[in-house]
């Protein structure tokens, strides 16, 4: 061939022809680097691969390749550039996913070399180690999206491998621990134990299925109880484990919620025993006017259920008086009694079997959409209208039974 026969000659836009025949897609990269991509077909096939690169390039997904690129380095990337953007608990999650379960297991290996089948041992082996299905769906969440990062940020190219797991390898959400709830008179219970401000705040939490962060966020001008009759509670905002107000976890957490007079009366009734009263001042407050850390909230839950009694003098929560035969202590077992969060749980799980929408109960909850809501309650989803069938078809089925009783 002439050193003066051109390599390629263009045949259109971004396409050219090799002396041999054969296609090729030339382009910039995201990073102004020339490339080029050999096509295996014809003039059809090069331009559905050209529309294909020039739409990712546009969408700042197309560097050059990097194929050497390790886990780690990766996930740190990741971890230092848009999760620093995330809320706090929410970057403590993801760090966590990355320090205990990822990096000792995928550290110093290269992106390409960590195939599907790595991924769902390593969801068999945490499964193994007793972790909940819902940690482990962070786990593999996180994976994809160091992954993603890569492939738009880092120049790594190649299929990601959480995308070829398949459904039976995948974590379960389903088939996680049912979530404790305040069962028969365990609320009311826990709640008449409860010193005040306490007690105030476990009745807020127990008719609105607030977050304790929302609930400690609230401040006297989120409460508007002036009409008892048409009272209702704005959840605007939340508070950080700083004690520091910030935005509410997403757009549709920010919610008004109606209560019933009997709650008005009763934040009525804390109002007026309260020192800070100002339209800016927080309902629940320390004796400076900041808000509760979480943590004492906890603690004051716990020591509510240790005082809680049953009707017939009993503790309400016998795990909690438990001891060994020294008569020490005996640990409580994850998820024996209730915890903050079982507040949200009961309102959530009782309006369901009430009958209530899971549209109603997102929006009671906060949730962005009533798909967070059927994943978050999938089991309660289900059990609810089984049980509803199954009491329509009883009906239907043996109404006779039900006449022969009345005599009819």
């Amino acid at each position: 061939m002439s050193s003066d026969t051109p390599r390629r000659v263009r045949v259109e836009r971004n396409i050219y022809r090799r002396t041999t025949g054969v296609y090729e897609v030339g382009f910039k990269d995201s990073e102004g680097k020339q490339r080029w991509k050999t096509v295996d077909g014809g003039i059809t096939a090069a331009r559905a691969i050209r529309d294909e690169l020039i739409s990712r390039r546009n969408r700042g997904e197309l560097h050059g390749s990097n194929s050497r690129l390790r886990f780690d380095d990766a996930a740190t990337q990741w971890l230092n550039g848009p999760v620093r953007d995330l809320r706090p608990a929410t970057q403590a999650c993801y760090e966590n996913a990355v320090t205990q379960h990822l990096a000792a297991r995928f550290g110093s290996r290269r992106l390409d070399q960590i195939t599907a089948e790595d991924l769902a041992n390593m969801v068999r082996d945490l499964r193994t180690r007793g972790l909940a299905e819902s940690t482990i769906v962070i786990v593999l969440g996180v994976t994809n999206r160091v992954y993603r990062y890569a492939a738009r940020r880092l120049g790594r190219s190649g299929a990601n491998p959480v995308s070829l797991m398949l459904s039976s390898e995948r974590p379960k959400p389903s088939h996680s621990q049912r979530r404790r709830v305040f069962e028969g008179d365990e609320l009311g219970q826990t709640i008449a134990a409860a010193d005040e401000p306490y007690r105030t705040l476990f009745t807020v939490a127990a008719l609105t299925g607030a977050r304790l962060s929302e609930l400690l966020a609230l401040r006297w001008l989120n409460v508007r109880i002036a009409d008892v009759n048409d009272a209702d509670v704005e959840f605007a905002c939340q508070v950080d484990r700083h004690g520091n107000l910030a935005p509410t976890k997403t757009d549709g957490s920010a919610r008004t919620v109606p209560i019933p007079r009997e709650l008005a009366l009763v934040l009525l009734r804390h109002q007026r025993q309260a020192k800070w009263t100002c339209p800016e001042d927080f309902v629940f407050s320390t004796r400076t006017g900041r808000p509760f850390g979480q943590r004492n909230i906890v603690r004051a839950l716990r020591a509510a259920q240790r005082l809680a009694k049953d009707s017939d003098g009993g503790p309400t929560f016998p795990a909690l008086h438990a001891r060994d035969e020294d008569g020490k202590p005996i640990p409580v077992p994850h998820g024996a009694v209730p915890s903050m969060h079982s507040f949200r749980h009961t309102v959530a799980s009782r309006a369901l079997l009430a009958g209530e929408s899971v549209d109603e109960i997102a929006f009671l909850l906060g949730h962005r959409d009533a798909n967070v809501t059927r994943a978050v309650y999938v089991r309660e989803v289900s059990d609810a209208r089984r049980r509803g069938l199954r009491r329509s078809r009883i009906v239907a089925e043996f109404g006779d039974v039900f006449r022969a009783q009345h005599g009819d």
